[in-house]
């Protein structure tokens, strides 16, 4: 076996589902020298659903189990298949309520794995490919926001601006990820039109704010976006976790 195919890189998925599939896509993607299929890096993909809670309910009080516990459970069957690099295909985990309970679950009992953090793979990634950008923005859910993930890496501090989407806006978001209606979460393949649209209609709002880039700060809103539409940079955090992970795994 090559060298760079001895380290399994393992993905917990399942929240949602796609979005565990369209991170694993990612990492093959992001191995540009794969002719055939062994050149491919291995990837273990658990996507167990029901084990981990709603990250969103959560955050809001509305569900009582820190899923942090579920997550856990997940890196534990990545453990045992080898994995030495993990991430978690879910913005809103990264809260520190949900990601610093779930870290210190695995330094104690999975001492062998590396998490790899999404939004802070998101960060590096704009400081050394956009070091012009300071005003950011990012749709997420309202979870997300309420529980400032993304203000605790880019912070006033450094010299980041975060711009969100109006009241209104947050909830036209939020509702375009969770309603069971038309939401993308229930209609992942294909994404619904007004989803698009509602998709569309917000960046388009945020960059006429002064923002200089765009996250895409829940991992399913990039089923419902096209980057090229645009002419600002359109930031899918788990696209660049995934090249980061494969880049570590091959020493790049």
């Amino acid at each position: 076996m090559p060298e760079k195919q001895k380290k399994i890189i393992g993905i917990i998925g399942g929240v949602g589902p796609y979005a565990g599939i369209e991170f694993n896509k990612h990492i093959f993607d992001a191995t540009t020298d794969a002719r055939k299929d062994g050149d491919h890096l291995s990837t273990v993909l658990v996507s167990c659903p029901s084990m981990v809670p709603d990250r969103t309910k959560y955050l809001l009080g509305e569900e009582s189990e820190n899923p942090a516990a579920g997550l856990f459970q997940c890196a534990k069957m990545l453990d045992a298949a080898g994995a030495a690099y993990i991430s978690i295909a879910c913005n809103t985990a990264h809260s520190k309520q949900i990601f610093n309970v779930f870290s210190k679950m695995v330094a104690e009992s999975l001492p062998k794995i590396v998490i790899v953090n999404m939004i802070e793979s998101c960060k590096l990634y704009l400081q050394k490919n956009y070091k012009y950008i300071n005003r950011i923005a990012y749709l997420s859910t309202i979870g997300t926001i309420k529980s400032r993930v993304y203000h605790e890496y880019f912070t006033a501090d450094d010299g980041w601006t975060l711009l969100e989407p109006d009241t209104k806006g947050r909830k036209n978001v939020h509702d375009a990820i969770y309603s069971e209606d038309y939401g993308v979460k229930a209609f992942s393949n294909p994404v619904k039109t007004e989803v698009r649209k509602i998709f569309q209609n917000e960046i388009e709002k945020l960059v006429k704010e002064g923002a200089q880039a765009v996250i895409l700060g829940c991992t399913e809103i990039a089923f419902g976006i096209n980057a090229n539409d645009f002419q600002i940079p359109i930031l899918d955090p788990a696209k660049i976790t995934a090249a980061r992970l494969a880049a570590l795994v091959q020493n790049v």
